[in-house]
């Protein structure tokens, strides 16, 4: 059966002043429908730079220098930008790890979760919020109409977790990539937050990317998990009870630029 993603021998570049960084290093993977692959490795090991590729969210500077990605079996590198905007958010979506950074402070967080609705299904605002609020609920917000009416900073650590799944699943996608999803928050908000990634996979047959530096964590919740170390993938395919034998090659050391 054909994967829902296949990457291969992915190398995303990032221009900086000083040269050029190798965040992704010819990585290879594949995700199947329905399947949570768990993807391990320490801040800065080129997780983040990962799915941002998948996205096609690339920061400044940023650049494909080599390899392929292809969901359902089309090349997402090679697509253009109206093309890729039908699918970001409507069939593959992602859990930013940051919810400070990636809500809106003067919007209300259910119109922030309507968006998605809005711009895919080209519904009302009524609907859309509707659908916001039904998305809410299904995480596991409780009051969800009134909590779609707050702003982010006026929600704990934990809800705004849940906003940021609420956005990414609202248009229903095939695909999540859950980036650091309990980032801030305490061992049992983690436990919750995971359980609604779970709910709602379950409930629309996502598949999922789990990426952390807690090992524990993504075994926890995972089928299949990878490695990550300074760009390179460490024997991937390996199950949860392997190790790894042996480390990649370094461009540069993460700390060099900063990225998860």
């Amino acid at each position: 059966m054909a994967a829902l993603l296949q990457i291969e021998d992915l190398a995303t570049h990032i221009r900086l002043h000083r040269g050029e960084v190798v965040a992704v290093d010819r990585v290879s993977l594949q995700i199947q429908s329905g399947e949570t692959v768990g993807l391990v490795g320490e801040s800065g090991c080129g997780k983040t730079m990962l799915a941002l590729s998948v996205m096609r969210l690339l920061p400044p500077g940023g650049l494909f220098a080599a390899g392929r990605i292809e969901y359902q079996g089309v090349d997402l590198i090679r697509l253009p930008e109206r093309r890729m905007r039908a699918i970001r958010g409507s069939e593959i979506a992602m859990v930013f790890q940051d919810p400070s950074a990636a809500l809106n402070p003067t919007m209300a967080v259910g119109d922030q979760v309507a968006e998605g609705a809005s711009v895919h299904f080209h519904v009302p605002r009524k609907e859309a919020l509707e659908r916001a609020v039904e998305a809410l609920a299904k995480v596991g917000v409780s009051g969800a109409a009134e909590v779609a009416s707050r702003y982010p900073h006026q929600l704990s650590g934990g809800l705004r977790q849940r906003v940021l799944i609420a956005m990414a699943t609202v248009c229903r996608p095939k695909l999540l990539l859950a980036d650091e999803p309990t980032t801030a928050v305490d061992a049992s908000v983690a436990q919750e937050i995971m359980e609604s990634i779970q709910a709602v996979k379950q409930e629309m047959g996502l598949a999922v990317l789990l990426m952390s530096h807690d090992r524990a964590l993504v075994e926890g919740w995972s089928g299949r998990i990878l490695e990550m170390r300074a760009g390179r993938l460490v024997d991937p395919g390996q199950s949860r009870s392997s190790e790894p034998s042996e480390g990649p090659r370094t461009p540069l050391p993460p700390s060099a630029w900063g990225l998860g």
